[in-house]
C-alpha cells in the first residue's frame, strides 16, 4: 500500500502509539532505576537493565505502529531476527560477561569491599560492572577479571565471615613435655591483642617427624587480610618466644649417621 493512501486517523493512531511507547519506556526505565536500591543493584547494572527494557518496549511499539500503517512487518521481523543472531554471535563474549554480571548481582557471592581469591589473583573487590570484576590487589595493583572467568573458576570469599582460621605448623624436640607445651601455647595465643571475640586457638600434635614431634597451632583471627597477616606473624613469634622461655627446643632438621665400627652415631645437620 502507498503511504499516501493511509488514512489520517491511522497516522494519528500510529503517532499516539509511538509517543505512548516512548513515555512507557521512559517510565519503565525510571522504575528500574528506582528499584535498584531496594534490590541492591549497583547503578551501572541498573542502567544496563533499564536500557534493555527500553529497547524492548520501543521495538514492540514500533512493530505495532507499523502494523497500524498496514506495513508488512513479517519480513522486517525476520530481518531483525537474523540480524539479531549475527550481532549476538559477534558480541558473545560481551553478552556473556553481561549475563555473568547479572548472575553475580543476583547470587551475590561477592560484594564491593569483599576480599577474595580467584583465577590466581587475590584482593579487595572495588567494582562489579557489566564486563569484569575489578580487584585492588594487596600489593596495590588493579586487576580486571572477566565476569565469566569469575563464575567458571573457584571463588574464595575471605571476608564472608568475620573470622577465618590459619594453621601454623612447628616442631618440638622428642624430650619436650607435650601437654605442658600445648597448654602454654594455647593460653599465650588466645591472649594476643586482636583476637578478642574470635574462637579460641588450640594446639594439636599431628605426628612424629624425623627431627621432632609435629604440632600445629590453629588460630582463628579477623578475616581482613592485612590484619590477619599481622596476627599470624604475632602468633608465630609468640610460639617461638614461649617455647624459648620454658626451655622447649625447636629442633633443627638433622640426620643420624651410624658408621660401622665407630662405636657411636654421628648426627649430621641437613
Amino acid at each position: 500500500m502507498n503511504l499516501a493512501d493511509i488514512p489520517t486517523l491511522d497516522w494519528l493512531a500510529a503517532s499516539i502509539t509511538l509517543l505512548s511507547g516512548l513515555l512507557i519506556s521512559m517510565a519503565v526505565g525510571r522504575a528500574v532505576r528506582s528499584a535498584a536500591k531496594p534490590l541492591k543493584l549497583q547503578r551501572e547494572m541498573a542502567n544496563v537493565v533499564a536500557r534493555v527494557v527500553r529497547v524492548i518496549v520501543m521495538t514492540v511499539t514500533i512493530v505495532i505502529a507499523l502494523d497500524m500503517l498496514r506495513v508488512e512487518v513479517g519480513p522486517l521481523i525476520g530481518a531483525l531476527g537474523i540480524g539479531g543472531v549475527l550481532v549476538a554471535l559477534s558480541l558473545q563474549p560481551v553478552l556473556g560477561n553481561l549475563v555473568g554480571s547479572v548472575m553475580l548481582q543476583a547470587q551475590r557471592p561477592i560484594r564491593t569491599g569483599d576480599q577474595i581469591q580467584t583465577n590466581g589473583h587475590s584482593g579487595t573487590v572495588i567494582d562489579i560492572n557489566g564486563r569484569a570484576v575489578a580487584l585492588k590487589s594487596f600489593n596495590g595493583e588493579i586487576v580486571h577479571l572477566p565476569n565469566l572467568k569469575v563464575l567458571d573458576e573457584p571463588l574464595v570469599n575471605q571476608t564472608k565471615d568475620e573470622f577465618r582460621r590459619t594453621v601454623i605448623p612447628f616442631q618440638v624436640s622428642y624430650d619436650a613435655d607435650l601437654r605442658m607445651a600445648q597448654k602454654l601455647l594455647s593460653t599465650e595465643i588466645r591472649n594476643l591483642p586482636g583476637l578478642e571475640g574470635a574462637p579460641p586457638a588450640d594446639v594439636l600434635v599431628t605426628g612424629f617427624g624425623d627431627s621432632g614431634v609435629d604440632l600445629v597451632a590453629r588460630i582463628w583471627h579477623p578475616s581482613e587480610e592485612l590484619t590477619s597477616r599481622w596476627l599470624i606473624s604475632e602468633a608465630a613469634i609468640t610460639i617461638r618466644e614461649t617455647l624459648s622461655r620454658h626451655d622447649v627446643e625447636i629442633p633443627f632438621p638433622q640426620r643420624v649417621l651410624h658408621v660401622k665400627g665407630s662405636g657411636g652415631a654421628l648426627p649430621l645437620d641437613d
